[in-house]
């Protein structure tokens, strides 16, 4: 298999233990091997039932998962790759060994809140770090894309950068309250007697609130100036895109609220979030090279063809 389809099965799988943290979390199976790792419950392989079902079901996926990453980095530093994509694999494999000790804290500190937040968010760099693989690998003739940036997309390549930040303490501002069960301090729409809160779970979960309400705002207002001064039809495709998963993402997150953090919506809510995370980081890839792809793809067709990297 090439480099680029084994990149995209590893992002698939790294979408897959995402999410299906997420609903380890809601049914509240976390702790279902008890406070042990890497044994389950004292066990290699344990009696698979109820949350320990679902607890090491987590851990079978995130060991696929390793394997594949860790064969994905052989095949990439085999392959005579650029200095670029050798660093990127590399990363990969600090942010692999990273999340697994982690992992590891999470289970024999029974859960703390604040490392089971920053879990998901190197989770969450790892996926990106995929995605910039996938997306840098041009398997044509041994050519690789080059995804810096140029004077007429710089612009939009901050723009999509301070999105990115803005998704990031969104995401780690929600995984904390999620796992402080702060997710019913407010209502869907006000909070307490007011739309002030007067709690500290009530704050947080404000916060949260605003963080998401100016996000929606950027997202929608870069996407409507897209059209306005036309930009490339991709980036235009992309952002509407992204402002549809925003939209969703509202409704399932008023919806979540509604249902008193019913699974479904919950889990819903962070495989939402988690694929707009993705897709806007694919285009800011997309901004930043669209100029240079165009010169790389015309450099490609004058040259002699070579060997397809593997």
């Amino acid at each position: 298999m090439r480099i680029k389809g084994l990149a995209f099965i590893t992002i698939i799988l790294t979408y897959i233990l995402i999410v299906f943290g997420g609903y380890v979390a809601s049914s509240e199976s976390g702790m279902g091997c008890g406070p042990e790792w890497p044994l389950c419950n004292g066990l290699v392989i344990p009696i698979l039932e109820g949350d320990t079902l679902i607890e090491f079901a987590h851990r079978v996926i995130g060991a696929i998962l390793g394997i594949i990453s860790v064969a994905l980095f052989l095949k990439i530093n085999k392959s005579r790759p650029d200095q670029d994509l050798k660093s990127a694999s590399w990363g990969l494999m600090i942010l692999l060994i990273l999340q697994i000790l982690l992992g590891a804290v999470v289970v024999l500190l029974d859960l703390p809140a604040i490392v089971v937040s920053i879990h998901l968010m190197i989770a969450m760099l790892f996926l990106v770090n995929l995605i910039w693989i996938w997306r840098k690998v041009d398997l044509r003739n041994g050519h690789q894309l080059s995804l810096r940036k140029n004077r007429k997309n710089i612009a939009v390549f901050f723009h999509l950068n301070v999105v990115l930040f803005l998704l990031m303490l969104t995401l780690f501002l929600g995984a904390y309250i999620k796992h402080q069960a702060y997710g019913l301090a407010c209502g869907w729409l006000d909070c307490g007697n007011g739309f002030i809160p007067a709690s500290i779970p009530g704050m947080f979960q404000t916060g949260h609130r605003l963080l998401a309400g100016a996000l929606a705002f950027y997202i929608f207002f870069l996407t409507y100036v897209s059209f306005k001064k036309k930009w490339n039809a991709g980036l235009q495709n992309r952002l509407m895109a992204a402002s549809l998963i925003v939209i969703g993402q509202i409704l399932i997150g008023i919806l979540t609220i509604i249902s008193y953090i019913e699974i479904s919506w919950a889990v819903l809510h962070l495989a939402l979030g988690t694929a707009l995370f993705a897709f806007v980081f694919e285009t800011r890839i997309y901004a930043s090279s669209v100029k240079s792809m165009e010169t790389t793809l015309k450099a490609i067709k004058s040259e002699p063809q070579q060997h397809y990297l593997d």
